[in-house]
């Protein structure tokens, strides 16, 4: 009786979401194929470093390298065996013609070990240079020394290298031209083994256990198919622990920036002080050699052996070096979390690798926490709210050190908030309502001035909510105040950081000129921002998305990105019962879409003032990430309430298609990370 019980259920399920179980059947297949055709990432024989010795300090250059010019520098090697010097040159990102000459001795016998020539062209502007030689064995407690040579090249038409600005390597010096210069080049020596990532066991292992653990989420995802914010947990938890861990260190948009940032915060430096040095903090020089250590390692597959490396680095914060760090100008109220993972991080482990996936880890849970929230309190549009939730850039961003994570699931819970006061089971607004706005709304307008006008949102508020007009004004302005408060106080405490131009941008930037441009040619302007819109608006979409997230540009599928942009689009258009309380007054489209023109009138002329040459007939520098906080305003103001589905079923759809669709993400960028 029990096995015709169970049969029948069975027979039930597969007749009742028979496409919900194909989807995953199929997919399940795809990603079989896939792990088995990508199995050579992680199985064939790859080149693995491990540092034999490093000098990772640079303050400064040497200068060009020209004519006889020589550069010697000594070392001893700490490990028996080494075959590789990498050394970072600047290049001044210039097209050079000619070589250095390069020369490895053995100091001891006076042996000229290897010789060769180092080809200009094949030099990356600030990016290690790999010199590799055969294996020199029994090199432990031995002294050796290279010379760089600059075989008659001109001023203007060569590279150089950094140096420290002391002489902090003790077991060896930098000879110029005959000269001691008390300091070291950065270089570093490299032992290489060849193995593979996984044996052929442990990849068979995991590739199955991943694939279990997806087909399980499946039926986990079944079982709360009408409960989106539980069901966003099932997809969002494991795909952002994964890219926590994935995704190599700094490698992450801005990340780090934000890295710096977030350890100021956790020392409870909000703000840049006025230093001999500039405008400013002192850092650990440990964050900087750490960075140095792990960024820019992996276009050529994660350097798993470099960065266990870097967790023995020890935190050290009585060695301090100057920093101008562009993202102090952000508030400190963004990096709360990531401040305490870091704080955890210094406490528990004194590394400042572990301090960073700490940091990571925080950030993510917030993101997770309060996204929870916002399904949960949001009334209408859950759908799009939980698309929203799950995108690519969302989730890739709130597993880094990003203050960006924060900021969007900030305006989402603001959005969410404001739809529950608006269209949910709220008779009148309360103080209690107005503290929970004002607390929301912070985050939002102290991340970036361009999100205010989300404050004029309180507009779709309708009127009967509140005793009476005079009441209704008041309200708003309490709310609205209260955000700006916080807002103008940060901003006049952070005057002096923010009048320091920041010099990353291009050289031809004048703000001031530029606004005064603006001011006497309008009409020009707005050609500028058509044809921006126009020639750019459809990859800052994709972009928006997620189909590029980090520094080495690892790409989402285009099917996962344009299955996101139809869901939004469909369930956007498309209403459920509930939806159809968003139809009563004609005037809040209007205000969604005044909104959503206004912030990104003032994102594209932030971007154009600010980064753009004067009079630039096209604005450049505008990332997709930017619209992730108020993407969600469009696809709330295109709603057809004629179109209404009475299918509830159609939540397990969208999540298990989205679930698949975050799944595949997550194995093109495993497989991308290490190729």
């Amino acid at each position: 009786m029990f096995k015709d019980g169970f049969t029948n259920k069975l027979y039930m399920e597969l007749k009742n979401y028979w496409l919900v179980w194909s989807i995953a059947f199929v997919v399940f297949l795809l990603f079989s194929l896939y792990i088995y055709e990508n199995r050579s990432t992680f199985i064939v024989p790859r080149e693995i470093e491990h540092t034999v010795m490093n000098q990772k300090k640079s303050e400064m250059t040497i200068g060009e390298i020209t004519g006889d010019m020589e550069i010697t520098q000594s070392f001893v090697a700490e490990q028996n065996q080494f075959m590789r010097i990498k050394i970072p040159f600047g290049t001044y990102n210039r097209q050079l013609q000619g070589n250095f000459g390069f020369e490895l001795i053995d100091v001891e016998s006076d042996e000229v070990i290897f010789t060769r020539d180092l080809p200009l062209n094949e030099l990356q502007d600030g990016l290690d240079h790999n010199i590799d030689f055969p294996v020199i064995r029994n090199a432990r407690g031995k002294e050796f020394e290279f010379t760089i040579t600059g075989q008659g090249l001109d001023p203007g038409k060569t590279a150089t290298i950094w140096r420290s600005s002391k002489d902090d390597y003790m077991q060896g010096k930098l000879i110029i031209n005959g000269r001691d210069m008390q300091s070291d080049l950065r270089f570093k020596v490299m032992d290489v083994e060849t193995k593979p990532l996984l044996s052929k066991q442990k990849f068979m292992m995991i590739g199955i256990s991943i694939l279990l653990f997806f087909l399980l989420s499946v039926v986990v995802l079944r079982i709360f198919k009408d409960k989106l914010h539980k069901a966003f947990l099932i997809t969002a938890i494991p795909i952002g622990l994964a890219m926590v861990l994935i995704i190599p260190p700094f490698d992450q948009l801005d990340e780090l920036e934000h890295y710096y940032r977030a350890f100021e915060v956790s020392e409870g430096k909000f703000i840049n002080q006025q230093t001999e040095q500039g405008l400013g903090n002192f850092i650990p020089a440990s964050l900087v050699e750490t960075v140095y250590d792990v960024r820019y390692i992996h276009q050529s597959g994660y350097k798993y052996s470099i960065v266990k490396e870097a967790f023995q680095n020890k935190l050290n914060p009585e060695d301090r070096q100057f920093l101008r760090n562009y993202a102090s100008s952000y508030p400190p109220l963004i990096y709360v979390p990531q401040a305490l993972g870091m704080m955890l991080g210094r406490l528990i482990f004194d590394s400042p690798l572990m301090m960073m996936f700490l940091g990571r880890l925080i950030n993510f849970v917030a993101y997770i926490a309060i996204v929870y929230a916002a399904l949960k309190v949001v009334p209408v549009k859950k759908n799009l709210f939980y698309l929203f939730a799950l995108l690519p850039m969302s989730i890739i961003h709130a597993a880094s050190l990003s203050a960006d994570g924060i900021t969007n699931a900030m305006a989402l819970l603001f959005v969410a908030y404001i739809l529950k006061l608006a269209y949910g089971k709220v008779d009148k607004i309360t103080k209690r309502h107005l503290i929970i706005l004002i607390g929301i709304g912070l985050f939002v307008t102290l991340s970036k001035i361009v999100y205010i006008p989300m404050l004029l949102l309180f507009l779709l508020i309708p009127l009967k909510k509140f005793t009476n007009k005079k009441d209704y004004l008041k309200k708003f302005l309490i709310v609205f105040v209260g955000c700006l408060i916080p807002f103008i106080i940060w901003n006049l405490m952070n005057l002096s950081n923010m009048s320091v131009p920041d010099l990353r941008g291009n050289p031809g930037v004048s703000p001031k000129e530029q606004v005064m441009f603006v001011l006497l040619h309008p009409i020009f302007y707005i050609k500028t921002l058509f044809v921006t819109l126009f020639s750019l608006g459809p990859s800052q979409l994709v972009a928006m998305i997620g189909k590029v997230a980090t520094n080495y540009q690892y790409p989402a599928p285009s099917i996962i990105i344009y299955t996101f942009l139809f869901m939004m689009l469909l369930f956007g258009l498309i209403n459920d019962e509930n939806d159809l309380k968003m139809q009563g007054r004609r005037m809040d489209r209007g205000i969604l879409v005044f909104i959503l023109l206004a912030v990104m009138l003032l994102i594209y002329t932030a971007l154009y003032v600010g980064y753009n040459t004067v009079g630039n007939p096209i604005i450049y520098g505008i990332q997709g990430r930017y619209f992730v906080p108020i993407a969600i305003l469009f696809f709330l103001s295109i709603s057809n309430y004629q179109i209404i589905n009475k299918n509830k079923d159609i939540n397990l759809l969208i999540q298990t298609i989205i679930h698949c669709c975050m799944y595949a993400l997550l194995f093109t960028y495993l497989v991308n990370i290490n190729g």
